[in-house]
């Protein structure tokens, strides 16, 4: 870490004796070492509370994001795009003259389509069908059933 040798460390031990005397000198030692300790507990103590708030972090960040996933379930339809599909594919066989229609993907049906009213899908070439029968012979058969 310092890169001392031991060279470096007889230097400062000889400096130490000098300065302070061999009587004081394991005293000095010995707050040194316990000053040293609370320094390590504190640094120790520190860094987990850090990780704690990291760790806390990203468990918010991954709560946030199955929040999200979860209301974007929620506000999907699945039953409103079955109908679609349905619809689509039904339109795509069921064309008269044979021919084919091309259906529209889901996702390109809007919302206003989607509540507009649907309009006949009966092409203009085909003739309207006549009025049933028992409709025009219901005014008969009660003047007939008053005159008698």
């Amino acid at each position: 870490m310092f890169d001392i040798g031991w060279t470096e460390l007889l230097v400062i031990a000889c400096i130490a004796i000098i300065v302070v005397g061999p009587k004081d000198l394991p005293r000095m030692l010995r707050s040194l070492g316990q000053n040293l300790g609370k320094l390590r507990r504190l640094s120790r103590e520190f860094q987990s509370t850090f990780n704690d708030a990291l760790r806390e972090a990203e468990q918010q960040a991954d709560i946030a994001d199955m929040k999200k996933h979860v209301e974007s379930i929620n506000n999907s339809n699945p039953l409103g795009d079955l109908k679609k599909s349905i619809e689509q594919d039904f339109a795509g066989k069921s064309k008269p003259n044979g021919g084919t229609q091309t259906a529209r993907p889901a996702a390109a049906a809007t919302k206003s389509e989607e509540d507009a009213p649907k309009a006949d899908t009966t092409p203009a070439d085909t003739p309207a069908a006549p009025p049933p029968a028992e409709t025009a012979a219901a005014p008969k058969a009660v003047a007939e059933d008053n005159k008698a």
